[in-house]
């Protein structure tokens, strides 16, 4: 481990990712993670959720008390809400007719994979009604929540996400990179199985400078966590990026600092460094 040494200066934003980062490798917020969010909140120090996933699902991911403490950027940084201390708003929207070529082009090249056209993490369209199913089991779902996929146009879309089903998507992003226009961005997952098709100026660090406008702190100040392709413009941009032990070679030769992996508390650990740099204060 690299971990950052907080003994001169402390930053003075958070940003995390979720999945395999935050969350262990059963997507779940362990109690010891929970609580250190808890005790940095307490140090009035804002807290941004940087994550991939709608919002729709993370009250059963990570709880409504982590939520209510924390900032929101979704879906790649495409959807973002200030709470806590931070305040702003942002949405931006794919382009309509990449939208529908991206629709097109995944279900005649790979019938297979399941699409989710997301329009503001809680109203969305699907290609494949099992989709929904799963989306029930995280009892958050209802059906005025799923949409028609012209109707979801209608209303902006913000992210087609694409799911491999375990299969290599490879193949499919290279023909989405060669025919959809520069509006648009294919961002793949380290497993090759599942894409994130957002609008091209969609980041999720943006996202996260955008919020911290409202308390004039700049990304040179954040301290950030990823593992993943989704997260290299977060560990890029913020001034004290950690990577986890499990993140992909790329977020590791970014990353200023590492800590252990997401299922041996790498969040908390460098967390909990930074508290007790406070407490010393």
């Amino acid at each position: 481990m690299n971990l950052p040494d907080f003994s001169q200066q402390t930053p003075r934003a958070v940003a995390l990712d979720l999945d395999e980062t935050t969350l262990n490798s059963d997507a779940k917020l362990d109690e010891r993670t929970r609580a250190t969010l808890h005790a940095v909140h307490q140090l009035e120090i804002p807290m941004i959720i940087a994550t991939s996933r709608p919002e729709r699902v993370l009250p059963a991911l990570i709880g409504d008390d982590i939520l209510k403490i924390t900032s929101l950027v979704q879906m790649n940084g495409t959807v973002a809400t200030g709470r806590a201390r931070l305040t702003g708003k942002l949405k931006h929207t794919l382009d309509n007719d990449d939208a529908r070529h991206c629709w097109t082009i995944t279900e005649k090249n790979a019938p297979w994979a399941r699409m989710t056209l997301e329009i503001d993490g809680t109203q969305f369209a699907v290609n494949h009604a099992d989709d929904i199913n799963e989306l029930w089991a995280f009892n958050k779902a209802t059906p005025t929540m799923v949409v028609p996929f012209d109707d979801a146009l209608k209303l902006g879309p913000t992210k087609i996400s694409v799911n491999g089903m375990d299969q290599s998507l490879e193949e499919l992003a290279t023909t989405l990179e060669t025919d959809l226009s520069s509006e648009t961005v294919i961002i793949r997952a380290g497993r090759v199985h599942f894409l994130n098709i957002i609008p091209a100026q969609a980041s999720k660090s943006g996202a996260v400078a955008e919020l911290l406008k409202s308390a004039d702190i700049s990304l040179s100040e954040v301290l950030s966590f990823g593992d993943d392709f989704v997260d290299i413009d977060l560990i890029r941009d913020c001034g004290w990026s950690v990577a986890v032990e499990n993140a992909i070679p790329e977020i590791k030769s970014l990353a200023k600092y590492q800590t252990s992996s997401n299922d041996e508390y790498g969040v908390a650990i460098v967390l909990e460094r930074l508290i007790s740099a406070h407490k010393k204060d």
